[in-house]
């Protein structure tokens, strides 16, 4: 509860998901309570995620099994970004390296056997093999950009942490000599465009998260407050070793009701 009475009560919440209110499909405690407390005190909130394994209708579907009253539009996530952005571009021609779920939101686009402009890279879980990553880099390497629909890390999962995408998206980085175009946390335009959903400006929001890079200063760049939660990634020695510093620290979304 370290410094969480210095900051004042905001209008509204910017949330992780993972790691903040479930670990592995599992609730974490206290999580469905802060929702309950949120909906009675009639204050808004998102939740911006770099989950990307499951469309927005289905992470809403899966949010409700786990006992968290929820609707789609509170839910802002990288998947959800990916298709904008190309959208912006028309229609252009992708190859999708992304979980078979997710395909679901991007069938708008031409994803055939022809030269495509975009390599779209998220989540795919344990089903990468050296395949499809030496695939895409074949295809940058002939004139594709990448799109990766984040660039993170790790993630915590029932023993331990996870590798995430953005050592593959780095990797082709690296070897291709190409940056790649980066949705989701901690870009700024990310926040800014669930900042813009809530109709809130930045002093008017707290972001409460577990991750120092992608919640914490990601969303302080934008000038948005952060708590960081001690559960999901975070670790001790690294918040020790990092400049980020949260403007308050608890030890799990259950304490957030201390602020409200």
């Amino acid at each position: 509860m370290e410094r969480i009475n210095t900051l004042k009560p905001p209008k509204a919440f910017l949330f992780d998901l993972d790691g903040v209110f479930y670990i592995s499909g599992e609730l974490i405690p206290g999580a469905a309570d802060t929702i309950s407390l949120l909906r009675k005190k009639e204050i808004p909130f998102r939740f911006v995620t770099n989950t990307t394994t499951k469309t927005r209708k289905q992470l809403t579907q899966k949010l409700n099994d786990l006992g968290l009253d929820m609707t789609e539009s509170e839910i802002v996530s990288a998947g959800q970004a990916g298709v904008i952005y190309l959208s912006s571009l028309g229609t252009p021609k992708c190859h999708l390296l992304i979980s078979n779920d997710l395909k679901e939101d991007y069938h708008r686009f031409d994803c055939g056997k022809d030269k495509p402009e975009w390599v779209v890279m998220g989540d795919r879980g344990h089903d990468w093999i050296y395949d499809d990553i030496n695939e895409a880099f074949r295809l940058m390497m002939d004139g594709a950009k990448l799109l990766a629909l984040h660039k993170g890390k790790y993630f915590q999962v029932n023993d331990g942490l996870d590798l995430d995408i953005g050592a593959i998206v780095s990797g082709l980085e690296y070897a291709t000599g190409k940056q790649a175009i980066t949705l989701g946390k901690p870009n700024k335009e990310f926040f800014q465009a669930a900042l813009d959903d809530l109709g809130c400006s930045s002093n008017d929001v707290v972001m409460v998260g577990d991750d120092l890079i992608n919640d914490i200063g990601g969303s302080q760049a934008l000038g948005i407050k952060s708590i960081l939660v001690k559960t999901g990634k975070y670790r001790k020695k690294l918040l020790e070793k990092s400049d980020i510093i949260p403007d308050a620290i608890i030890d799990s979304i259950a304490e957030l009701k201390i602020l409200l």
